[in-house]
């Protein structure tokens, strides 16, 4: 355990992503939220989202938001995703591995720009937030 602690401060010093495995109930996000706590952008906003809870059709608008008018039903002024509400904060996703195939691409884009584009738009918004991914232990296979 003393070997993750010292583990954790040396991540906490970075500003980069962080990929955390492990069994299931062993306190990733408390992991994660101990980081970021201990980290640079503290005093910005820990958001936790387990995108295996999301359904798939809402999964990208959740994410990366959605401007106005871009699909029936969308709020009038649009909404923010996780990534822009996480932003000078951190966004721990939680079960990345059940991101469909058609939104890693745009998951990969967020990771490596540093922006968004958010559903129905055109505009690049500035992500910055760092991002920590769980991801199950023995499946790295699908990412």
């Amino acid at each position: 355990m003393k070997d993750v602690i010292i583990q954790a401060e040396k991540f906490a010093a970075v500003d980069s992503t962080i990929l955390i495995t492990g069994e299931t109930g062993t306190g990733k996000e408390l992991f994660a939220q101990s980081i970021h706590n201990a980290g640079k952008r503290s005093s910005g906003p820990f958001r936790a989202v387990n995108c295996a809870s999301i359904p798939e059709a809402l999964l990208e608008s959740e994410l990366f938001g959605y401007e106005s008018g871009a699909f029936t039903g969308a709020r009038k002024n649009g909404k923010k995703g996780y990534f822009e509400l996480a932003s000078k904060g951190t966004l721990f996703l939680d079960e990345i591995g059940e991101i469909p195939c058609s939104l890693q691409s745009a998951l990969l884009r967020v990771l490596q720009e540093h922006s968004i584009i958010r559903v129905g738009g055109r505009q690049d918004y500035p992500c910055k937030c760092q991002n920590y991914l769980r991801h199950p232990p023995g499946s790295k296979e699908s990412l």
